[in-house]
Protein backbone atom coordinates (compact mmCIF):
# COMPACT_ATOMS: atom_id res chain seq x y z
CA UNK A 1 0.00 0.00 0.00
CA UNK A 2 1.28 3.46 -0.93
CA UNK A 3 1.95 5.99 1.79
CA UNK A 4 1.45 9.74 1.56
CA UNK A 5 2.88 12.71 3.40
CA UNK A 6 0.55 15.40 4.65
CA UNK A 7 2.21 18.84 4.74
CA UNK A 8 0.45 21.64 6.61
CA UNK A 9 1.65 25.24 6.93
CA UNK A 10 0.20 28.00 9.09
CA UNK A 11 -0.42 31.05 6.90
CA UNK A 12 -1.67 34.61 6.93
CA UNK A 13 -4.32 35.97 4.52
CA UNK A 14 -1.63 37.81 2.57
CA UNK A 15 0.38 34.60 1.98
CA UNK A 16 -2.50 32.23 1.25
CA UNK A 17 -2.61 32.49 -2.52
CA UNK A 18 1.17 32.28 -2.97
CA UNK A 19 1.43 29.23 -0.68
CA UNK A 20 -1.56 27.49 -2.29
CA UNK A 21 -0.22 28.02 -5.81
CA UNK A 22 3.24 26.80 -4.76
CA UNK A 23 1.79 23.60 -3.31
CA UNK A 24 0.13 22.89 -6.67
CA UNK A 25 3.30 23.86 -8.58
CA UNK A 26 5.31 21.42 -6.45
CA UNK A 27 3.01 18.59 -7.49
CA UNK A 28 0.66 18.21 -4.54
CA UNK A 29 -2.13 15.75 -5.29
CA UNK A 30 -4.55 17.90 -3.33
CA UNK A 31 -4.52 21.27 -1.58
CA UNK A 32 -6.91 22.25 1.20
CA UNK A 33 -7.44 25.61 2.88
CA UNK A 34 -8.86 25.14 6.37
CA UNK A 35 -9.22 26.52 9.87
CA UNK A 36 -10.75 29.79 10.90
CA UNK A 37 -14.18 28.39 11.75
CA UNK A 38 -14.78 31.23 14.20
CA UNK A 39 -12.79 34.02 12.57
CA UNK A 40 -13.81 33.28 8.99
CA UNK A 41 -10.16 33.48 7.93
CA UNK A 42 -8.17 30.58 6.46
CA UNK A 43 -5.38 29.60 8.87
CA UNK A 44 -3.76 26.56 7.26
CA UNK A 45 -2.88 25.29 3.79
CA UNK A 46 -2.42 21.53 3.56
CA UNK A 47 -1.03 19.48 0.69
CA UNK A 48 -0.43 15.78 -0.02
CA UNK A 49 2.55 14.14 -1.74
CA UNK A 50 3.61 10.50 -2.20
CA UNK A 51 6.34 9.74 0.34
CA UNK A 52 8.82 8.99 -2.48
CA UNK A 53 8.41 12.39 -4.17
CA UNK A 54 11.57 14.18 -3.00
CA UNK A 55 9.72 15.89 -0.19
CA UNK A 56 12.75 17.46 1.49
CA UNK A 57 13.52 19.48 -1.65
CA UNK A 58 9.90 20.63 -1.83
CA UNK A 59 9.96 21.71 1.80
CA UNK A 60 13.17 23.66 1.13
CA UNK A 61 11.38 25.56 -1.64
CA UNK A 62 8.47 26.36 0.68
CA UNK A 63 10.89 27.70 3.31
CA UNK A 64 12.61 29.83 0.66
CA UNK A 65 9.23 31.19 -0.50
CA UNK A 66 8.31 32.10 3.08
CA UNK A 67 11.54 34.11 3.47
CA UNK A 68 10.79 35.91 0.20
CA UNK A 69 7.29 36.74 1.43
CA UNK A 70 8.80 38.09 4.66
CA UNK A 71 11.01 40.42 2.65
CA UNK A 72 7.87 41.69 0.88
CA UNK A 73 6.17 42.26 4.24
CA UNK A 74 3.52 39.60 3.57
CA UNK A 75 4.75 36.97 6.04
CA UNK A 76 6.22 37.25 9.50
CA UNK A 77 7.85 34.97 12.06
CA UNK A 78 9.13 31.47 11.40
CA UNK A 79 7.75 29.22 8.68
CA UNK A 80 5.66 26.71 10.66
CA UNK A 81 5.31 23.45 8.72
CA UNK A 82 4.03 20.15 10.09
CA UNK A 83 4.36 16.82 8.27
CA UNK A 84 2.99 13.35 8.93
CA UNK A 85 2.69 10.09 7.02
CA UNK A 86 -0.74 8.67 6.17
CA UNK A 87 -1.91 5.58 4.32
CA UNK A 88 -3.40 5.89 0.83
CA UNK A 89 -6.93 4.94 1.87
CA UNK A 90 -6.74 7.39 4.78
CA UNK A 91 -5.56 10.16 2.43
CA UNK A 92 -8.45 9.60 0.06
CA UNK A 93 -10.94 9.52 2.92
CA UNK A 94 -9.56 12.62 4.61
CA UNK A 95 -9.37 14.56 1.35
CA UNK A 96 -13.05 13.95 0.71
CA UNK A 97 -14.02 14.69 4.30
CA UNK A 98 -12.26 18.05 4.29
CA UNK A 99 -13.89 19.29 1.07
CA UNK A 100 -17.43 19.76 2.30
CA UNK A 101 -20.45 21.48 0.72
CA UNK A 102 -20.50 25.23 1.22
CA UNK A 103 -23.87 26.86 1.80
CA UNK A 104 -23.27 30.29 0.31
CA UNK A 105 -26.86 31.43 0.90
CA UNK A 106 -30.27 29.91 1.55
CA UNK A 107 -30.50 28.92 -2.12
CA UNK A 108 -26.91 28.64 -3.40
CA UNK A 109 -24.65 25.70 -2.54
CA UNK A 110 -21.20 24.68 -3.83
CA UNK A 111 -20.40 21.01 -3.31
CA UNK A 112 -17.89 18.34 -4.40
CA UNK A 113 -19.42 15.65 -6.62
CA UNK A 114 -19.03 12.91 -3.99
CA UNK A 115 -21.05 14.73 -1.31
CA UNK A 116 -24.37 13.32 -0.25
CA UNK A 117 -26.47 16.43 -0.60
CA UNK A 118 -30.09 16.76 -1.62
CA UNK A 119 -31.31 19.54 -3.86
CA UNK A 120 -34.36 21.29 -2.47
CA UNK A 121 -36.78 22.96 -4.83
CA UNK A 122 -35.23 26.24 -5.93
CA UNK A 123 -31.68 25.41 -4.77
CA UNK A 124 -28.89 26.45 -7.11
CA UNK A 125 -26.33 23.67 -6.72
CA UNK A 126 -22.83 24.06 -8.19
CA UNK A 127 -20.69 20.91 -8.38
CA UNK A 128 -16.95 21.57 -8.15
CA UNK A 129 -14.38 18.79 -8.33
CA UNK A 130 -11.22 20.13 -6.61
CA UNK A 131 -8.19 20.32 -8.83
CA UNK A 132 -5.48 22.76 -9.85
CA UNK A 133 -8.06 25.50 -10.31
CA UNK A 134 -8.33 27.79 -7.28
CA UNK A 135 -11.89 27.97 -5.97
CA UNK A 136 -13.97 25.24 -4.32
CA UNK A 137 -16.41 27.67 -2.72
CA UNK A 138 -14.73 27.51 0.67
CA UNK A 139 -12.67 30.68 0.41
CA UNK A 140 -14.17 33.90 1.74
CA UNK A 141 -13.55 35.88 -1.46
CA UNK A 142 -15.23 33.20 -3.58
CA UNK A 143 -18.28 33.27 -1.33
CA UNK A 144 -18.42 37.08 -1.44
CA UNK A 145 -18.43 37.01 -5.25
CA UNK A 146 -21.03 34.24 -5.35
CA UNK A 147 -23.35 36.22 -3.07
CA UNK A 148 -23.11 39.26 -5.30
CA UNK A 149 -23.67 37.20 -8.45
CA UNK A 150 -26.77 35.68 -6.91
CA UNK A 151 -28.10 39.15 -6.08
CA UNK A 152 -27.33 40.78 -9.41
CA UNK A 153 -27.43 38.37 -12.35
CA UNK A 154 -30.39 38.85 -14.65
CA UNK A 155 -31.76 36.25 -17.02
CA UNK A 156 -29.82 36.40 -20.28
CA UNK A 157 -26.80 38.34 -19.00
CA UNK A 158 -23.39 38.10 -20.63
CA UNK A 159 -20.72 37.59 -17.94
CA UNK A 160 -16.93 37.85 -18.13
CA UNK A 161 -14.98 36.04 -15.38
CA UNK A 162 -11.33 37.14 -15.15
CA UNK A 163 -9.21 34.75 -13.07
CA UNK A 164 -11.71 31.93 -13.48
CA UNK A 165 -9.67 29.18 -11.76
CA UNK A 166 -11.84 26.13 -11.15
CA UNK A 167 -14.72 27.79 -13.01
CA UNK A 168 -16.91 28.13 -9.92
CA UNK A 169 -17.96 31.75 -10.59
CA UNK A 170 -18.49 31.11 -14.31
CA UNK A 171 -20.58 28.01 -13.65
CA UNK A 172 -22.60 29.72 -10.93
CA UNK A 173 -23.29 32.63 -13.29
CA UNK A 174 -24.79 30.25 -15.85
CA UNK A 175 -26.83 28.38 -13.26
CA UNK A 176 -28.13 31.72 -11.95
CA UNK A 177 -29.38 32.73 -15.40
CA UNK A 178 -26.55 34.09 -17.57
CA UNK A 179 -26.87 33.14 -21.22
CA UNK A 180 -23.15 33.37 -22.04
CA UNK A 181 -20.11 33.29 -19.75
CA UNK A 182 -16.48 33.63 -20.80
CA UNK A 183 -13.87 32.60 -18.22
CA UNK A 184 -10.23 33.65 -18.58
CA UNK A 185 -7.26 32.57 -16.45
CA UNK A 186 -3.54 33.26 -16.79
CA UNK A 187 -2.74 29.75 -15.55
CA UNK A 188 -3.29 27.32 -18.42
CA UNK A 189 -3.19 24.37 -16.00
CA UNK A 190 -6.53 25.41 -14.49
CA UNK A 191 -8.40 25.10 -17.78
CA UNK A 192 -8.68 21.30 -17.66
CA UNK A 193 -10.15 21.39 -14.15
CA UNK A 194 -12.56 24.18 -15.11
CA UNK A 195 -13.66 22.31 -18.24
CA UNK A 196 -14.32 19.19 -16.17
CA UNK A 197 -16.48 21.21 -13.78
CA UNK A 198 -18.37 22.86 -16.63
CA UNK A 199 -19.27 19.44 -17.99
CA UNK A 200 -20.12 18.20 -14.50
CA UNK A 201 -22.73 20.97 -14.21
CA UNK A 202 -24.06 20.55 -17.79
CA UNK A 203 -23.44 24.20 -18.71
CA UNK A 204 -21.03 23.72 -21.62
CA UNK A 205 -23.55 25.38 -23.95
CA UNK A 206 -23.23 28.62 -21.97
CA UNK A 207 -19.75 28.62 -20.42
CA UNK A 208 -16.36 28.68 -22.15
CA UNK A 209 -12.94 28.99 -20.47
CA UNK A 210 -9.62 30.00 -21.97
CA UNK A 211 -6.04 30.54 -20.88
CA UNK A 212 -4.93 34.13 -21.31
CA UNK A 213 -5.88 37.65 -20.29
CA UNK A 214 -8.66 40.14 -20.89
CA UNK A 215 -7.36 40.75 -24.42
CA UNK A 216 -8.00 37.10 -25.41
CA UNK A 217 -9.77 36.80 -28.83
CA UNK A 218 -12.70 35.03 -27.13
CA UNK A 219 -13.47 38.20 -25.15
CA UNK A 220 -15.79 39.77 -27.73
CA UNK A 221 -18.34 42.55 -27.34
CA UNK A 222 -19.57 43.90 -24.03
CA UNK A 223 -20.77 42.30 -20.81
CA UNK A 224 -23.31 43.37 -18.24
CA UNK A 225 -21.25 41.77 -15.46
CA UNK A 226 -17.50 41.43 -15.13
CA UNK A 227 -16.47 39.41 -12.09
CA UNK A 228 -12.88 39.07 -10.97
CA UNK A 229 -11.52 37.47 -7.80
CA UNK A 230 -7.76 38.01 -7.98
CA UNK A 231 -5.68 40.64 -6.12
CA UNK A 232 -5.62 44.42 -5.69
CA UNK A 233 -2.65 45.13 -7.96
CA UNK A 234 -3.94 42.98 -10.79
CA UNK A 235 -7.45 44.42 -10.50
CA UNK A 236 -6.08 47.97 -10.60
CA UNK A 237 -4.14 47.22 -13.78
CA UNK A 238 -7.26 45.78 -15.45
CA UNK A 239 -9.73 48.61 -14.74
CA UNK A 240 -9.07 50.45 -18.02
CA UNK A 241 -9.69 47.25 -19.98
CA UNK A 242 -12.85 46.58 -17.97
CA UNK A 243 -14.25 49.99 -18.99
CA UNK A 244 -14.12 49.00 -22.65
CA UNK A 245 -15.87 45.67 -22.01
CA UNK A 246 -18.75 46.86 -19.79
CA UNK A 247 -22.21 47.43 -21.19
CA UNK A 248 -23.64 50.91 -20.45
CA UNK A 249 -25.59 49.46 -17.52
CA UNK A 250 -22.83 47.05 -16.57
CA UNK A 251 -21.27 46.37 -13.18
CA UNK A 252 -18.01 45.04 -11.81
CA UNK A 253 -17.99 42.46 -9.01
CA UNK A 254 -14.49 42.44 -7.56
CA UNK A 255 -12.76 40.62 -4.71
CA UNK A 256 -9.44 39.11 -3.68
CA UNK A 257 -8.60 42.12 -1.51
CA UNK A 258 -7.96 42.35 2.19
CA UNK A 259 -10.13 44.84 4.09
CA UNK A 260 -7.02 46.91 4.82
CA UNK A 261 -6.52 47.32 1.03
CA UNK A 262 -10.11 48.37 0.34
CA UNK A 263 -9.89 52.11 1.00
CA UNK A 264 -6.94 52.57 -1.34
CA UNK A 265 -8.56 50.40 -4.00
CA UNK A 266 -11.84 52.34 -3.81
CA UNK A 267 -9.82 55.50 -4.51
CA UNK A 268 -8.33 53.76 -7.55
CA UNK A 269 -11.82 52.85 -8.72
CA UNK A 270 -12.97 56.47 -8.41
CA UNK A 271 -9.92 57.67 -10.32
CA UNK A 272 -10.97 55.39 -13.18
CA UNK A 273 -14.50 56.78 -13.18
CA UNK A 274 -16.22 54.08 -11.12
CA UNK A 275 -18.63 54.45 -8.22
CA UNK A 276 -18.80 51.72 -5.57
CA UNK A 277 -22.48 50.90 -5.16
CA UNK A 278 -22.13 48.03 -2.70
CA UNK A 279 -19.45 46.33 -0.61
CA UNK A 280 -19.30 43.45 1.80
CA UNK A 281 -16.68 41.83 4.01
CA UNK A 282 -16.12 38.33 5.33
CA UNK A 283 -13.30 37.50 7.69
CA UNK A 284 -10.44 39.76 6.61
CA UNK A 285 -11.59 39.99 2.99
CA UNK A 286 -13.49 42.65 1.00
CA UNK A 287 -15.65 42.54 -2.11
CA UNK A 288 -17.21 45.45 -3.94
CA UNK A 289 -19.66 46.19 -6.73
CA UNK A 290 -18.92 49.17 -8.96
CA UNK A 291 -20.40 50.89 -11.99
CA UNK A 292 -19.16 53.67 -14.25
CA UNK A 293 -20.20 57.02 -12.81
CA UNK A 294 -21.04 58.89 -16.01
CA UNK A 295 -22.93 56.29 -17.99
Amino acid sequence: MHRWVEVSIKITPATEEAITNTFWDLGSNGVIQSGGELSGVTEYVTGYWPDHSGLSEKLDQIYILWEELKVLGLAYGDCRIKTRQIREKDWSKKWKQLIEPVKVSDTLIVAPPWSEISRNDGDNLVWINPGTGFGTGGHETTQLCLKQLEKRIRLGDRVLDIGSGSGVLSIASAILGASQVIGIDLDSETIGNATENIQLNSVADRVEVYAGNVDHPAVIGSYRIIVSNIDANSLSSLLSAFIHRLQPCGILILSGLLILEAQSFETTLRNHGFTVIDSETQGEWWAGVAKLTFR
